[in-house]
């Protein structure tokens, strides 16, 4: 009987032997990119705090939606030219250059960090800030979209967390030789060490490319399928497409595809809220956090080292939760029941925080909703892109995600400025009852979502074939 329930237990984290090439190569691909995630992230943070200043966030927030509404256009033409994996490859090579453009200006004596002067002119911090918002906005997104291409639900289900289990490896490992970098060096050492941690994300992601390359060579062809419904009819799509005569509507239509279906598609539109509901949450609790540590700290080094140690408590928490409860739960209560899991438990934390308004417990806050996310809740809603066509899971996911992720920074951005000439316990409660209500509305999207999944999955259908 123990041995038994032991096998049961193991079971929670099997992989089977078919599919152990195409997690691994996964997992080794997202582990890369969230490793250059966890050291771009910082140095965003503390180089724009250090050279245009903290209180500018919720600007930087605004306008990088301008920035990235051409980069959404010329990524949905890239959809119908490209092939899925050549979509990532795409991805990783544009940052990876952006990267070493961004190196140069850090790095020269007036315009980088040599010159310690702060204010709105500092073009090369907006620079860094657009630039690090665009890879953020896309990381996730491309990757998913390209695992959700490949996986049906019940791998999804399976193997979801363990792709998550990679990322927090991987971000835990480069925080902390970040934080252990930055901790110690001097306000005169900021310019020499802190462009070098820019170069190792650039060969991370090269090495994410490599790890891709691999995978399409040696993983088979029949185990790339994904969910057979959407493959069949992609592949009758694409046929059709090959005849389809052109036209300059059509031509116009495309790059807007993504936004229309989104619109259109009222289970798209109910994934879009999570993502709306999440992200302004985690924009109103990391703007206080911010302030609060660009106070605290004199030097980009030293808030870097704050930050990065920030991620590596967020990682390490976020990994725990991976290996003990997404992977878990998902096998044990299925997907309608652990998109609950969310919302709920930060219902709680909201709750404890207006009892006890603290800045350790808005630390904890954040912490815990960033890796609850990335862990628990990202993979989990990713899942619900599964059985959609290709549309909806690159360009539809594009706006949803992100746009849609940087639109809602927008709104939780125009709340702060709104509320911020409040009394700082007014600007606190204020917030916290919003996220509050955010809460209320996500519990309500969830039934609809759960069980459409259910029933698409059951009839094997798919999501978004009858939206022209």
């Amino acid at each position: 009987m123990l041995n038994k329930l032991v096998e049961k237990i193991l079971s929670l984290w099997n992989v089977k032997k078919e599919y152990r090439l195409k997690v691994f190569f996964l997992s080794l691909t997202f582990l890369f990119m969230s490793a250059t995630q966890a050291i771009w992230r910082p140095l965003k943070n503390a180089i724009f705090a250090k050279t245009v200043g903290a209180l500018y966030v919720p600007d930087a927030k605004i306008y990088s939606l301008i920035f990235l509404i051409p980069l959404l256009l010329f990524y949905s033409k890239l959809v119908d030219w490209l092939r899925r994996h050549q979509l990532l490859y795409v991805f990783l090579l544009f940052h990876a250059i952006g990267c070493l453009a961004l190196y140069a200006f850090l790095i020269h004596p007036v315009y980088g960090l040599e010159n310690t002067s702060i204010g709105v002119h500092r073009f090369v911090g907006w620079g860094m800030y657009f630039f690090m918002e665009s890879f953020a906005a896309f990381m996730s997104m491309s990757f998913w979209s390209f695992a959700d291409s490949i996986n049906d639900p019940s791998e999804g289900k399976n193997y979801y967390g363990l792709f998550v289990a990679g990322s927090k490896i991987g971000s835990m490992t480069t925080a902390g030789i970040l934080y252990l970098a930055t901790n110690s060096i001097s306000v005169n050492q900021d310019h020499i060490v802190l462009p070098k941690f820019l170069l190792i994300g650039c060969i991370l992601l090269l090495c994410a490319a490599v790890s891709i390359f691999f995978m399409m060579k040696y993983v088979p062809g029949y185990h790339m399928h994904g969910y057979e419904a959407v493959y069949q009819l992609e592949k009758a799509k694409e046929k059709e497409a090959e005849k389809e005569v052109f036209s300059f509507k059509n031509m116009l239509k495309k790059p807007f595809e993504g936004l229309i279906v989104m619109i259109k598609n009222p289970y798209v539109l109910g994934i879009f809220g999570l993502v709306l509901f999440y992200e302004i949450t985690i924009v109103i609790v990391e703007y206080i956090v911010q302030v609060a540590a660009d106070a605290s700290h004199e030097s980009a080094g030293s808030l870097t080292a704050f930050f990065a140690s920030y991620y590596f408590i967020m990682n390490l928490v976020g990994l725990f939760i991976t290996l003990f409860g997404t992977t878990p739960l998902l096998r044990l209560l299925g997907i309608n029941k652990t998109l609950y899991v969310f919302p709920i438990i930060s219902i709680g934390l909201i709750i404890m925080t207006i009892l006890n308004p603290s800045a350790s417990m808005l630390f904890i806050d954040l912490v815990a909703l960033r890796s609850l996310n990335y862990a628990l809740n990202h993979p989990t809603r990713e899942i619900l892109y599964i059985p959609t066509t290709k549309a909806i899971k690159f360009k539809a996911k594009a706006w949803t995600d992100a746009f849609g992720g940087r639109f809602s920074k927008g709104i939780g951005s125009f709340l702060n400025i709104a509320m911020r000439k409040l009394a700082p316990v007014s600007f606190l409660m204020a917030n916290l009852f919003v996220i509050l209500g955010l809460m209320g509305c996500w519990l309500a999207v969830i039934p609809f979502l759960g069980n459409k999944l259910k029933k698409v999955v059951d009839e094997k259908k798919v999501i978004g074939e009858d939206v022209n």
